[in-house]
């Protein structure tokens, strides 16, 4: 096998040497390799002062078209071409001799590429007064140097070895070692042309050759592979305009925003945590991910890979990949916003978005939808993907950079179709949007993305179209809009508001848009009123009770039907039920607030609770005990109900709400009503499992909650006194504490414990 002693000026003089974008990055120049480093430039160093040889065995690689392309050898090629670009600006040679060494090419990043360039093209001061670092920070400070370059570990390395060389041989005892190092063979190697034996530099060899070093990221490696793709599928067919090259390929256009603009954007949003190929690859397997399931619809969620083979079927059409660029470029442009390169620019945006239209699923957490993609793809919630894929399709589409009332009404309806895309989950609602089916919602997010939505959205064949949004909730916005488009300020200002709030989340069907929007501004203020945080939620039960609420139904179970009424931060499971009983005991309740005229919230529901139990004296169904009494509603305010008097009130929502511990209202107000724990204990009541829940005196007497009244249990036969005073009925093994007209079921069992508590404290 064919050799050739050479130099590295040898080299150069004969081809262009190209680090190749499979390569590893440059190693020698690592921190971590501080003791191999300086051993290296020792025995450099020691050699040229002795002008004696020094031979660094083989370099590997392939000639093609006079390019050489080593295979192994780059780190020490690399370390070469540092020594020599050192000494020839130490020694100012000939600029002809100097600018040769643009034809050491750094092709594993184009940041690499451009950094080595620009070491050649502009002059450097060397000088021996100052330290290796110092000649680094005078790098630094070139106006052509990036700060995210930085983040290059190749151009890292180098800094490092240009630092270290500078500090060993400033005070080097030669004034030409740039001659030495070009004429004589001081530092030499073997080259081996592994294409002239028949050798194949494939990208798996690259791969093989560089497993001793450390190896490109996984995003280097797409990045590489997606050029190349790009190259082979779009070569002289299509050019984009780029706006420093003029017209340029597709892959040019790639590989320049990659290492520039985009890179910008990326570097401004990485963390400890997360580094600049971490969120490059998020933000790729985003765009890729929502662009298969736009093509492939009716497909399963397991369906996209995130594999390579998959990107290519997506990007080899124009269409994607242009969508591609494009939101890299709008996403820069508006990072880049007024010369200000900031990430508080894509914040402000995000934030002015969630400011007039929430985001009710992310809870309060970073808005920023680019950071959270960034930051971690995987566990994204579907929705905000798909919101975001909107908001990129609608900049991109009418060439905005901040936000406009066209584009925030757009947001709105696509938030609420998301909002009520949902699936019932015992007391509460789950979303039923699914990343698989985006290629159904898209054709209708798609359509209505125009300057007008209001009248795009009306159109029939939008609404009659399969879009796996359901027909009410398109119903619902239209009619919203046709309210809009009378452009009533006041009220228009009043139903956005409506929409906004925490209990609606965007879906007002309850209040009767279409009867009742006139009287919206009302509304509104009266709604944040009555659920403002300071206001309890048993209040707001109450009040709705009093305005013709009976409670959500939810499921039978062996104990009789579920119902819930609200609270916990669930009102939205609630007001936007799709009952008619609903939505006109919510309308009553605020009809009646507006208009009461106490001073406070709190006031105004009390009266309307009040009002009821003043016009409903003889009353003694369930909304009687709820209204009256307070401790009939929990934090929970869900129910098994078997009829009204024999009630439990749930302590889980989960679909088992019976295994665990329950309790009936009866029992537990008649314990805190007496508020004596040696005559009854709270804790002792709870029942796990099927039936009624017990009040257990400590005397042993226990009651329980009937349709006919209080049964009792007991060990010893009740004084006839109390059986005579409270009309009690006597059976085979219990008694019964009847209701009567005068009154009511809690009343009747604290004056009965109150009195057998008397009576054997007399015994006493």
């Amino acid at each position: 096998m064919k050799t050739n002693s050479t130099t590295f000026w040898d080299l150069l003089n004969s081809y262009t040497i190209n680090i190749p974008m499979i390569q590893r990055d440059y190693a020698q120049g690592r921190e971590s390799e501080e003791e191999k480093r300086n051993k290296f430039l020792d025995t450099m160093y020691s050699n040229l002062e002795n002008n004696s040889n020094l031979h660094l065995d083989f370099v590997y690689g392939k000639i093609e078209k006079n390019i050489f392309y080593p295979i192994d050898g780059q780190q020490r090629l690399t370390t070469l071409y540092l020594l020599h670009w050192y000494f020839a600006l130490k020694e100012q040679v000939d600029n002809s001799e100097f600018i040769k060494l643009k034809k050491f090419i750094y092709n594993t990043r184009i940041s690499s590429r451009e950094f080595c360039c620009n070491l050649i093209s502009n002059n450097i001061s060397i000088s021996n007064a100052n330290t290796g670092s110092q000649l680094i920070e005078t790098i630094k400070d070139q106006s052509w140097y990036r700060l995210y370059w930085e983040y290059d570990p190749t151009i890292k390395a180098m800094l490092n070895m240009i630092s270290a060389i500078h500090d060993k041989f400033k005070s080097i005892n030669s004034n030409s070692v740039f001659k030495q190092l070009k004429d004589n063979k001081t530092i030499s190697f073997e080259m081996l042309d592994l294409g002239a034996n028949g050798f194949e530099l494939t990208d798996e060899l690259y791969i093989k050759m560089n497993a001793r070093g450390k190896q490109l990221t996984s995003f280097e490696n797409f990045k590489a592979n997606f050029i190349q793709f790009l190259e082979q599928t779009y070569k002289n067919t299509y050019k984009l305009k780029h706006p420093i090259k003029g017209e340029i390929s597709y892959s040019g256009y790639f590989s320049y925003k990659i290492e520039k603009e985009w890179t910008d954007l990326f570097w401004a949003f990485r963390s400890k945590e997360i580094s600049l190929d971490i969120g490059l690859s998020n933000y790729f397997e985003f765009i890729t991910q929502m662009l298969y399931f736009k093509e492939n619809k009716d497909t399963n969620a397991d369906c996209f890979k995130n594999k390579f083979f998959q990107y290519k079927e997506i990007y080899k059409e124009k269409d994607n990949l242009l969508f591609l660029f494009n939101s890299l470029d709008k996403l820069y442009e508006i990072f880049s916003s007024n010369n200000n390169y900031s990430k508080k620019n894509l914040n402000d945006l995000f934030t002015k978005i969630n400011e007039r239209v929430i985001f009710f699923w992310n809870n309060g957490e970073n808005n920023n939808i680019f950071q959270r993609i960034f930051e971690n793809v995987k566990t994204e919630d579907a929705r905000n993907k798909i919101m975001f894929f909107c908001i990129l399709n609608y900049l991109i589409k009418h060439n905005l950079s901040t936000i406009s009332d066209n584009f925030l009404y757009y947001l709105r309806i696509v938030r609420n179709l998301i909002q009520a895309t949902r699936q019932k989950n015992e007391t509460k609602y789950n979303t039923n949007i699914r990343i698989n089916n985006f290629g159904n919602y898209w054709t209708l997010f798609d359509k209505i993305a125009t300057l007008d939505v209001y009248k795009t959205i009306q159109e029939e064949t939008l609404i009659n179209s399969s879009v796996n949004i359901s027909k009410n909730s398109l119903i619902n916005e239209i009619e919203k809009v046709e309210i809009l488009e009378l452009e009533d300020n006041q009220i228009n200002e009043a139903l956005f508001g409506l929409e906004e709030c925490n209990e609606f989340k965007g879906m007002i069907h309850n209040l009767n848009p279409k009867k009742n929007f006139k009287e919206f501004p009302d509304y509104l203020k009266a709604f944040h009123e009555i659920w403002d945080k300071d206001i309890e939620d048993y209040l707001r039960v109450q009040a709705l009770i009093a305005s013709g609420f009976e409670g959500r139904y939810i499921k039978s179970t062996k104990m009789g039907e579920t119902y819930y009424f609200g609270g916990n931060d669930n009102w939205e499971s609630v007001l936007t039920e799709n009952e008619n009983k609903v939505s006109s005991s919510l309308v009553a309740l605020l009809k009646k607030y507006i208009k009461r005229d106490e001073i406070t919230a709190r006031n105004k529901l009390q009266s309307i609770i009040n009002d009821w139990l003043n016009e409903n004296i003889n009353d003694r169904s369930y909304k009687y005990y709820f209204l009256k009494y307070p401790s009939f509603l929990s934090k929970r305010n869900y129910f098994v109900w078997p009829n009204d008097n024999e009630i439990s009130m749930l302590s889980t929502e989960g679909s088992n709400p019976l295994i665990a511990y329950h309790i009936s209202p009866y029992v537990l107000t008649v314990c805190k009503i007496i508020n004596n724990s040696n005559i009854c204990d709270e804790k002792l009541c709870y029942h796990l499992y099927s039936g009624n829940s017990q009040l257990i005196l400590k005397n042993n007497i226990v009651l329980e909650s009937i349709e006919a009244g209080w049964k009792i249990y007991t060990e010893n036969e009740i004084s006839n006194v109390i059986i005579k005073m409270f009309n009690i009925e006597q059976n085979e093994d219990n008694y019964l504490l009847k209701d009567n007209i005068d009154k009511d079921r809690i009343e009747i069992a604290t004056d009965f414990i109150n009195e057998i508590i008397k009576l054997e404290q007399n015994v006493l």
